[in-house]
């Protein structure tokens, strides 16, 4: 399921977590592309590295050939997102990284001070086949504004990272603080743990609902079998019917 990586890989000299690390912000921004300026600042990259990194990616078939300043992501780039370089573990590891995932999740959506709530974790991947030995532990997370009628998100968003104590090196990083945070409170640094951006998920369930059993640890069962098959109709695919798309017993 998910493809594993070396650490000690890399692309035109920038280490591949990095590189990874990148196309996971991407996608959990909602996006599919990017430009160089982006490029340079999330990698902290000057303009000749980060033009050297965007003809590398198009050569390896991460992105396609920019058009008009933009580089839009292949499938291969959706592969890096939810690559693991973590080393195989027993079932038992995982069911336990698993266990301590859901009581943070737990622990998360009691905390006032959080300014989001935790609406679903989806598990899926190799924990849900008879393997002992695992790669990861596949989850896809979803949350919410805790608040739905904040009058003014972005200030809310800004407190909230300043009240962390936190320095940030960009202004946007500061904006974006709530929501990188929060997969990372969910990881505790097991790198045992692999968290995929909910329209990741989605979007692998809705285009190989037969190869991608997934598991509702949290939240509605409907209401994922609903948000798969929307997205299904949305890519213009209506081939499958909705009894397809069902969740691992």
């Amino acid at each position: 399921m998910t493809l594993q990586i070396k650490s000690t890989d890399g692309v035109c000299g920038i280490p591949i977590m990095q590189v990874r690390g990148f196309f996971q912000r991407v996608v959990a921004w909602h996006r599919d592309s990017f430009d160089l300026p982006c490029l340079r600042d999330q990698l902290s990259l000057d303009e000749k590295s980060a033009m050297a990194l965007a003809s590398e990616l198009v050569a390896q078939g991460y992105v396609e050939e920019a058009q008009n300043g933009v580089y839009k992501f292949t499938d291969k780039a959706g592969e890096l997102v939810r690559a693991s370089a973590a080393s195989r573990v027993s079932r038992k590891t995982a069911e336990d990284a698993l266990a301590g995932l859901l009581e943070r999740v737990k622990q998360y959506n009691l905390d006032p001070d959080k300014i989001f709530s935790i609406e679903t974790v989806v598990v899926f991947g190799s924990l849900l086949g008879a393997k002992d030995k695992l790669g990861d532990l596949d989850v896809a997370v979803k949350w919410r504004d805790r608040n739905p009628k904040d009058p003014d998100r972005s200030a809310t968003a800004l407190a909230y990272a300043r009240h962390s104590g936190r320095r940030f090196s960009t202004f946007f990083h500061q904006l974006a603080w709530a929501e990188m945070e929060l997969p990372q409170i969910l990881k505790a640094r097991k790198r045992t743990i692999t968290i995929q951006p909910w329209n990741v998920f989605l979007k692998m369930a809705a285009r190989n609902p037969e190869r991608i059993p997934y598991k509702v640890m949290f939240g509605s069962t409907e209401e994922v079998a609903d948000e798969i098959l929307a997205k299904k109709l949305n890519n213009g695919d209506a081939t499958q019917l909705s009894s397809q798309i069902r969740p691992s017993k």
